[in-house]
C-alpha cells in the first residue's frame, strides 16, 4: 500500500506529510499500535522530519479496531511547532532531524518512541 501524502498549511507555510501504521511487541510481550510520521517543509530534497509515535497503553486509543490511531492535523502541528524550536530547519537540502523519546513533546494521546529506530520501510 502506498502512503497518501497531505498537505498542512500553517500561516505562509506548507508541509507535506504522511503516516505510515506498525506495530511491535515489547519484551513483555505487550502489544503496541505505532504510525511513524514524516514531514517536509522544504520540498522533495529538504530536510526530512521524522517522529515515531505509540500510544501511552499497550491497548492505546484504538482498543480492538487499528484505524483510529492516526494523528489528527492539530497533533502534527504541535510536533512541526517543537521540530522547529528543536533546530529543524526543512529548507537545509538532505538530512533527517528525528524525534526520540528525550523530546519533551507534549502530544494528546501519544508519546513519541524509539522502537522503531532501525526499522527504514514499515509495513501493516
Amino acid at each position: 500500500m502506498k502512503a497518501r501524502l497531505r498537505i498542512l498549511r500553517t500561516g505562509a507555510a506548507e508541509f507535506r506529510w504522511t503516516a505510515e501504521l506498525h506495530s511491535y511487541r515489547d519484551a513483555d510481550l505487550s502489544y503496541h499500535r505505532c504510525v511513524r510520521v514524516r514531514v517536509w517543509g522544504g520540498g522533495k530534497n529538504g530536510c526530512m522530519l521524522r517522529v515515531d509515535l505509540v500510544a501511552p497503553d499497550a491497548q492505546g486509543l484504538w482498543g480492538d479496531a487499528g484505524d483510529a490511531f492516526y494523528p489528527t492535523p492539530r497533533v502534527l502541528r504541535a510536533i512541526i511547532e517543537y521540530a522547529l524550536e528543536d533546530g529543524w530547519e526543512p529548507a537545509v537540502i538532505g538530512g533527517c532531524h528525528e524525534l526520540g523519546t528525550d523530546a519533551r513533546l507534549e502530544l494528546p494521546g501519544f508519546c513519541t518512541t524509539d522502537e522503531l529506530r532501525g526499522v527504514q520501510r514499515l509495513r501493516y
